[in-house]
């Protein structure tokens, strides 16, 4: 493209000035340090600004002023571990991020991304600082008797409504995210803070705009989708000649092609044009690893291999940080969670853990009942509709018979049909008959007993006949490595191995030997397990997959699995530059990437503008790196 030659020519004006000195501020009781801006005058000589003025002049009034402070892109690598970055780089799939940590400009580390290792509990963290009542991906809701999933846009406005905390996105961007931060823009964000149409949740208006000032890219969407899914046919044929386990969820093909082709260009576009406009604060996902990753595993070529796509789109957007970005901007990649290899449940054992279940309490000649109806047992069964619905908020106002028209249809497909059953597999199980619910969330699982209300301890659990049967079953089975239950003492956790009270860091075995030795934990995980086991909505039981300290048994059909402890999948990492050194900061959850990263970056930071400073160096092999 154009822009790349011109960037070629002018990238090399910098700054070179003393480091400024930043002043405090507090933050909802924490003391941090905001970031400011670093640089006097924009990188770019006149004719990138023209450019860049001409392409984006139907969003000038967009523009933000110069405040003087720093801004914070944030890049959000969707599940991938501390270790398997680590292998990436080795094997040369990040070139641009390998350069940026050789040339010392940026370092990354380890961090415990707490529990449970999942996406909706690691951004409540992130954006909000505040990540309680989410104990898994999936989850029973007992007072209103709901299944919560966050496949489903209801299950993560469900858990959206319930956060009071400021988000660190205010006056910010939101693209490829679960939560919006209380961003002012959002594209590809499941759940917002004020209830918006599907339509306005992918981008709305702006979007496509931005499409249509596109052309060039578009066409390379449209090509690389039918590379992508050539792609998707060799690797499954392959796979499957080889004998290695994949998984194709029936739809997966498709997903593949949107995510990895079309929502990756789609966001980068965004980034760029924000980060032209000066936007302060720009958070985005790039979630194609996660969805390789569970269907090939983590460390699969197909998985890494992707990354090389993303870290071309990383190398794009450095290139416009020093080119044309209206302030001064620092660049943090981190991943939410990471996964460990795993097996299918399903696979394995030839039934689903809700069949298993089923079979436990098949025996009992009076079940268990329930009180009240549940949810609708299938996370996907209105997806359909809300496809239609998006449809109709599209169409142009004065096309009133075609919305009514395809209003009527979705109520149709409403009335008639589920996505779920005809072509994805079982994700929770809902036993009306015995009023248990069983939700699958990779290797972590939940167990409710549906016919009381209350969180039932241990204690409730072996009292009643029914219960403590399935509960001996559970435990007896291959595919269980650990059930965890509360008790007044603390957590109670159980394998085939051993009993013990998990209680302020430390493991008192009772019995037997220590139950969590195969999952390879240290006090941290010990504090993080009892703290998920009693989080509010937790399960009654709570199950962790079998770890033979490889492989993780998965309740979903996934080869690469993350909810619970075990392997890299607690271990994701942290690259930030050296102005933000995380090095030794203390991170033992989410929210601590709240407190360490993302506060000071927040508009609620009183800017400072610190005169005569200097940026951090963003060098210029890693602004020229290779584009993919």
């Amino acid at each position: 493209e154009i822009s790349a030659c011109l960037v070629g020519s002018e990238m090399c004006i910098r700054d070179s000035a003393e480091t400024g000195v930043a002043h405090g501020s507090r933050h909802a009781g924490q003391r941090v340090d905001p970031i400011v801006e670093r640089r006097r005058r924009p990188r770019a000589g006149r004719l990138v600004n023209w450019y860049y003025r001409l392409k984006y002049a139907a969003f000038r009034r967009e523009r933000r002023p110069h405040d003087g402070r720093r801004g914070l892109l944030a890049i959000q690598i969707d599940a991938l571990a501390y270790a398997d970055l680590q292998r990436a780089i080795r094997l040369g799939y990040c070139p641009t991020i390998a350069r940026l940590l050789r040339e010392e400009s940026h370092t990354v580390r380890r961090w415990f991304c707490g529990l449970p290792a999942a996406t909706p509990y690691a951004q409540a963290g992130i954006f909000y600082g505040e990540n309680s009542g989410i104990p898994a991906f999936r989850f029973y809701d007992k007072a209103i008797r709901r299944v919560i999933t966050c496949n489903a846009p209801e299950g993560v406005q469900y858990i959206r409504d319930r956060i009071t905390a400021p988000g660190a996105l205010a006056g910010g961007s939101s693209y490829v995210n679960l939560l919006d931060g209380d961003a002012q823009t959002v594209a590809f964000t499941v759940a917002t803070r004020e209830r918006v149409s599907v339509y306005r949740r992918l981008g709305g208006s702006r979007m496509l705009l931005l499409i249509a000032l596109h052309p060039v890219r578009v066409a390379r969407m449209v090509l690389q989708a039918g590379v992508e899914w050539l792609r998707e046919e060799w690797e499954r044929a392959n796979g499957e000649m080889a004998g290695r386990a994949t998984f194709a969820e029936g739809i997966f093909p498709f997903i593949r092609i949107f995510t990895n082709v079309v929502v990756r260009e789609l966001q980068t576009m965004a980034i760029l044009l924000d980060l032209y406009l000066g936007v302060p604060v720009i958070y985005s996902t790039f979630m194609q690893y996660d969805e390789l990753a569970h269907h090939f595993g983590p460390s699969s070529r197909q998985a890494l291999s992707d990354l090389r796509r993303t870290d071309a789109r990383i190398a794009e957007l450095l290139r416009m940080l020093r080119a044309a970005a209206g302030r001064g901007y620092d660049v943090v990649i981190l991943s939410d969670h990471g996964m460990t290899p795993a097996v299918s449940y399903r696979v394995r054992f030839r039934e689903s853990l809700g069949r298993t279940v089923e079979q436990l309490l098949a025996d009992d000649r009076t079940p268990l009942r329930a009180v009240a109806s549940f949810a609708e047992d299938s996370e996907y069964s209105d997806v359909g509709a809300q496809v239609l619905e998006a449809a109709a908020q599209v169409a142009p106002p004065d096309y009133g018979r075609v919305r009514r028209v395809l209003h009527g249809v979705r109520d149709w497909v409403r009335a008639h049909y589920g996505l779920r059953e005809l072509i994805i597999p079982e994700k929770y199980r809902v036993d009306a008959r015995n009023a248990v619910v069983v939700t699958y969330s990779s290797c972590l699982a939940q167990v409710y007993f549906a016919d009381d209300q209350r969180s039932l301890d241990h204690g409730d659990i072996m009292r009643d006949p029914r219960r403590a049967r399935l509960y001996a079953g559970l435990l007896a089975h291959r595919g269980i490595g650990l059930l965890a239950t509360r008790t007044a003492r603390g957590v109670h956790v159980e394998s085939r191995r051993g009993r013990a009270i998990l209680r302020d860091g430390a493991v008192d075995v009772i019995a037997g030997g220590n139950p969590l030795d195969p999952y390879g934990v240290d006090a941290i995980a010990v504090r993080a397990v009892a703290s998920m086991v009693n989080q509010q909505n937790g399960g009654d039981v709570v199950l962790f997959g079998a770890y033979d300290g490889y492989e993780i048994i998965s309740f979903d059909d996934q080869v690469g699995a993350h909810g619970c402890v075990g392997g890299d999948q607690v271990y994701p990492f942290l690259i930030t530059p050296l102005a933000l050194d995380a090095s030794t900061a203390r991170i033992e959850d989410a929210r601590d990437i709240h407190r360490v990263v993302m506060l000071r970056y927040t508009l609620s930071v009183a800017p400072t503008i610190a005169r005569n400073s200097s940026p951090v160096s963003l060098s210029g092999s890693a602004a020229t790196a290779d584009r993919r």
